[in-house]
C-alpha cells in the first residue's frame, strides 16, 4: 500500500511540474520587430508597392504623388487626397 501511495504521489508531482514547465515555454512568443513596410503591407495587402511607398511618404512628411489612385486605398493619405479632389465635400 505504501508503494502504491508513493508511486501515485510521484506521478502527480511529475504531471504538475511538467504542466508548469510547458506553460513557461509557451508564455514567451517570438520577438516581433517593427518594420514600417511590413506594417503597411499587412494593413493594405491589395496595394501595390508604389501605392504603399506613397502612403508611407505621406505619413513621414516626404515626397509623395498627389493622385489618390497612387496611394493605398483607405489609407489616411488616400482619404486626404480624395477630399481635396472632391473640393472638400463632406465638410460643414
Amino acid at each position: 500500500m505504501k508503494a502504491i501511495l508513493t508511486a501515485t504521489l510521484a506521478s502527480a508531482l511529475l504531471v504538475a511540474f511538467a504542466g508548469t514547465s510547458l506553460a513557461a515555454q509557451k508564455k514567451r512568443g517570438p520577438k516581433q520587430t517593427y518594420d514600417a513596410s511590413s506594417a503597411y503591407a499587412a494593413r493594405y495587402p491589395n496595394a501595390t508597392p508604389r501605392q504603399r511607398a506613397n502612403s508611407e511618404a505621406f505619413e513621414r512628411g516626404g515626397y509623395y504623388e498627389s493622385i489618390s489612385e497612387q496611394h493605398a486605398f483607405g489609407s489616411r493619405s488616400w482619404w486626404y487626397l480624395k477630399e481635396r479632389e472632391l473640393g472638400g465635400a463632406g465638410r460643414n
